[in-house]
């Protein structure tokens, strides 16, 4: 049987993309999922869509496909995402964790790809690679990105994925998740939640951290550095819509 996978969309602000970002999770070809929306107290109206959008039957338009359920999440104060991923995270059933930004759109593939890859590999931490999208032009160009069954899975295995990042993080000025010319997006991290309750907790910017950029960045080097048990889906499964971010930092300093 497969695992249950939590899948934790954090929003803030982000009503005009909010649905489309959902609805690629609700599509994914791998159905054993759990959805966990949580809104970080947003001022746009996003909220009263995603109660729209979970009170909707768990069933596609014409019940023949199940689709997965919709938990909600609504923090009373903006908190910034790092607090809301762990929030959500904690709430989670799953045995294994993954993300989405509410301003991005997965691939129909992406989760069954990683899930294949990490149980082939015997790892406890996968990525997979994305598009740059400027435009919902370039989203709509990739987003119904698939594979065939017969294609082989094409990853990177735990020891090379080690040192690329190790590499990274040693090289002064490249503070980013790090591997080498093949991009990753951090969103796209599928792990155990595990290794959250044993310590692999979302941390805030600004802590002084040599490999702190970005929550999920950080998250992800982590993983990778100290367990050395990452590996990555050399596929594009993920469209990463760019500048469109409106999360603020302010608590980076808790």
């Amino acid at each position: 049987m497969s695992k249950l996978i939590s899948v934790i969309v954090t929003n803030y602000n982000h009503i005009k993309y909010l649905e489309q970002a959902i609805t690629s999770i609700r599509n994914q070809s791998y159905l054993n999922l759990e959805i966990i929306v949580i809104d970080d107290c947003s001022t746009d109206g996003s909220q009263e869509l995603i109660k729209k959008i979970a009170s909707k039957s768990s069933n596609s338009d014409d019940n023949s496909i199940p689709r997965p359920p919709i938990k909600t999440i609504f923090l009373e104060k903006n908190m910034g995402k790092w607090f809301a991923l762990n929030t959500a995270i904690a709430q989670a059933t799953g045995e294994l964790i993954t993300l989405q930004d509410a301003d991005d759109v997965s691939c129909p593939q992406r989760i069954a790809r990683q899930h294949d890859v990490l149980m082939e590999t015997k790892t406890v931490h996968n990525l997979c690679g994305f598009y740059h999208c400027y435009s919902q032009e370039d989203v709509d160009k990739h987003k119904d990105f698939t594979v065939t069954s017969s294609d082989a899975y094409n990853f990177m295995s735990p020891n090379e994925v080690t040192a690329h990042v190790y590499k990274g993080y040693k090289t002064p000025g490249v503070n980013h998740y790090y591997t080498g010319n093949f991009e990753v997006h951090g969103a796209t991290c599928l792990f155990y939640k595990q290794l959250w309750i044993h310590g692999m907790k979302f941390l805030p910017g600004n802590m002084g951290l040599r490999c702190q950029k970005a929550e999920d960045s950080d998250f992800n080097t982590k993983c990778t550095l100290l367990l050395q048990k990452t590996s990555l889906l050399l596929e594009k499964h993920y469209c990463y819509r760019r500048n469109t971010s409106t999360n603020p930092a302010w608590l980076e300093n808790l």
